[in-house]
């Protein structure tokens, strides 16, 4: 094998947990769990980030990109989103240079003769020189379902351009990470068909504790639990006993985004007599959780992964795996509590801790997000990444859809502002419930909206773990900022919160 800084594509045998410089934190994960973790992972392979730099440097895009940057208000959304639209636009107009479309097909091709099968998942792998542990989480794009030359090379060339999605771009400025530094490789991995799909933690992440596995699961491809589209089933199990102690089953999850034989992803309806059942059978959720396991003694950390079970021989595969910040539980903060005497709107899921006050703003539609005032409650159906901006100014979040690992959820807890998501799983929807104006008081430790403005109170307490949650009842547990960009942890521990996890 050549040299690895010099090549354009790697195979998944040929990567480890060391080359995040070279492809990325995706496709180094997937490299190193490939070769020296015992879970099944899609086989596949990986551009570069020199690959990636050539590709600028050929189309001569550099100067092209820095000049659209400079000077760049991020606080206005309009000229936010010009810029992007322009860096985007550039990119797919540029040309893949020969030499990397050539080693693309060649991988691709002898990939599909190993599997028998010509569809792939398309993942871009972000890094950045000179930022240890950078992972750029969730801000790049996706693709599932590709198949062909032609489109494979397209949504390559799509990777690169989601390296300038609005989100991706406030996020650098705002971490005051030069552009020069940034660069993006794209993992290439054998398609699961997927019946199930989901997420996994090895620690609590609403808790901090690092005796459960806390794992998310819903109807056909993953897609939908991070962008919130259902609310996921939740199922904890006990690390030492390997029992499930806790089930939370979702009436939310009435979508399923499902791959078609042609190529692409639809969505359908999920049959009414499986939306009120389990996504997964006990059996299912226990070999996860071993996976989960065995993932972590490798890593020697508590880890978030993303899973999937092909609908043929219902097999589970790994598709994805990243680090978790360990919680401090060292010491025992004052927590703020509000009056269970007060009239509680809605409910939802914990998804960012505190407990605050103040006047809801309704938020319907992303072309509306210039029109959010600062310091009010944002309250939508659910987020994206081009909504990132107005999430900036919200003073707390609330959406009617989601889990603990959509995207209001981790961009909350990176920006350590207090979020109840998925309420519409709790039996209402807070954009129906909730009025333009209203005043209301926040418990995103429990995951309640009271009416009114409420006095907070303070209280020591120990941290507890509730054996029984159901839908309709929130628990009393205390919550910790969980936190999907790791290069934040400094910035979040200063925050006044009960502690910092990923």
């Amino acid at each position: 094998m050549e040299n690895k800084e010099d090549a354009l594509v790697l195979w998944f045998k040929e990567i480890s947990k060391e080359d995040t410089p070279i492809v990325g934190g995706k496709s180094a994960n997937l490299g190193e769990m490939f070769n020296s973790v015992k879970v099944p992972i899609p086989n596949g392979f990986s551009t570069t980030a020199l690959a990636f730099r050539k590709f600028v440097s050929k189309n001569n895009l550099k100067n092209f990109i820095e000049n659209n940057l400079k000077n760049l208000d991020i606080e206005d959304t309009k000229k936010l989103a010009e810029a992007g639209k322009k860096l985007r636009e550039a990119i797919m107009k540029a040309e893949l240079q020969k030499e990397l479309s050539d080693e693309i097909l060649s991988h691709y091709h002898q990939l599909v003769k190993e599997s028998g099968e010509e569809f792939v998942a398309v993942r871009s792998s972000g890094t950045a020189e000179d930022l240890p542990d950078a992972s750029f989480a969730g801000q790049q794009e996706t693709y599932l379902n590709v198949h062909g030359d032609k489109e494979l090379l397209e949504k390559v060339k799509e990777c690169y351009a989601s390296l300038f999605t609005d989100r991706a771009i406030y996020y650098r400025v705002k971490m005051h990470i030069p552009t020069t530094s940034v660069a993006l490789a794209v993992a290439v991995q054998r398609q699961v068909f997927s019946k199930v799909a989901g997420v996994m933690f090895t620690i609590d992440v609403s808790t901090g504790n690092n005796d459960v596995i806390m794992v998310e699961g819903s109807y056909g491809l993953g897609e939908y639990i991070v962008q919130g589209t259902v609310t996921p089933d939740t199922f904890y199990i006990d690390k030492k006993t390997m029992s499930i102690t806790k089930k939370i089953i979702s009436p939310n999850k009435d979508r399923m985004l499902l791959r078609l034989k042609e190529g692409g992803t639809k969505e359908f309806k999920v049959d009414k007599d499986k939306i009120d059942k389990p996504a997964l059978t006990d059996e299912q959720i226990k070999k996860l959780a071993l996976f989960g396991l065995e993932i972590e003694k490798h890593y020697s950390h508590a880890m978030d992964i993303e899973w999937a079970i092909d609908e043929r021989k219902e097999d589970i595969f790994i598709v994805q795996a990243r680090f978790e910040t360990v919680w401090d539980k060292k010491e025992k903060p004052v927590e703020e509590s509000v009056s269970t005497a007060a009239n509680v709107l809605v409910r939802g899921l914990p998804a960012s801790p505190g407990i605050v006050s103040g006047v809801i703003q309704k938020i319907l539609d992303v072309k509306d997000i210039d029109k959010f005032e600062s310091g009010k409650i944002l309250v939508t159906k659910m987020t994206a990444p081009d909504w990132v901006p107005a999430m900036q100014k919200a003073k707390a979040i609330i959406t009617d859809e989601g889990g603990m690992t959509c995207h209001a959820a981790i961009v909350s807890r990176e920006l350590g502002v207090p979020s109840i998501v998925g309420t519409q799983s709790f039996g209402k929807k807070a954009t129906e419930a909730l009025k333009d104006g209203e005043e209301v008081t926040i418990d995103a430790k429990n995951g309640v909206i009271y009416e009114g403005i409420i006095k907070q109170n303070a209280e020591k307490e120990e941290s507890k773990v509730t054996s029984e949650v159901a839908p309709e009842i929130i628990t009393g547990t205390k919550i910790m900022v969980n936190l999907g960009e790791p290069e934040l942890a400094e910035k979040v521990a200063k925050l006044p919160v009960d502690g910092v996890g990923l």
